[in-house]
């Protein structure tokens, strides 16, 4: 990566503080005052982002240069960039699924170059796979993110908050008064029956997927947003 001269780098007004990017955020990071070389306008920005030479202006300088060292080109940047995005910025349309419930970015992976490293080194390159979360409760961070495809992130999802059974697949008919089972495979929704009990359907549910060893969630490990 080419280095910054040091003559035009951002100077730090004041000491760093500690803070987190938005109010619903779990993680803080280190943020400075900084007045930028270029037009001398005051901004706030992450420390790390300013040592590492990712941030190099007040935002004037945007579209003169590579302020991405090179990796504005990389095919992993729209997913950096998209992923701290639904993370931090409240403007985001993702926020509210992510940010906003607290999903945040580890330090390491705030610095793109990290990133980028990771997902070079881990790609499977296999098309129709995309960064996927492991666990839809943490963050995006090198444990807890892997690569996968649609269907297995769809399997992944959370239980969404308009259902009423507090069961993911199943429904309860009132025309017949039955609770009714059922399981997405391969984009079909194959009916595995109608009960009297939710937990009847519950249980046959989760039965089908343990017999037939699919990678679906059993009921228990939902959670409903």
């Amino acid at each position: 990566m080419e280095k910054l001269e040091e003559d035009m780098k951002p100077r730090l007004i004041g000491e760093p503080y500690l803070r987190k990017p938005t109010e619903t955020s779990r993680q803080r990071y280190s943020f400075g005052i900084y007045e930028c070389q270029y037009c001398g306008k005051e901004f706030e920005a992450i420390t790390k982002d300013i040592k590492k030479g990712h941030t190099k202006s007040c935002g004037c300088q945007r579209g003169k240069g590579n302020p991405t060292h090179g990796l504005r080109n990389n095919k992993f940047y729209k997913t950096w960039n998209a992923m701290r995005g639904r993370c931090i910025n409240p403007k985001d349309k993702s926020y509210k699924n992510y940010g906003g419930r607290g999903i945040t970015v580890c330090d390491e992976w705030m610095d793109v170059a990290n990133f980028v490293d990771w997902c070079e080194e881990t790609y499977p390159n296999i098309k129709g796979y995309s960064l996927d979360r492991i666990d839809n409760d943490k963050g995006y961070s090198p444990d807890n993110c892997t690569w996968s495809d649609k269907t297995t992130q769809a399997i992944n999802q959370r239980m969404q908050k308009n259902n009423t059974s507090g069961y993911v697949g199943v429904t309860y008919y009132k025309k017949n008064n039955k609770w009714v089972a059922n399981i997405r495979i391969n984009k079909i929704l194959k009916q595995l029956g109608s009960f009297k009990t939710k937990e009847e359907a519950v249980q046959t549910r989760d039965n089908y997927i343990i017999e037939n060893n699919l990678p679906h969630k059993l009921s228990k490990d939902y959670k409903k947003e």
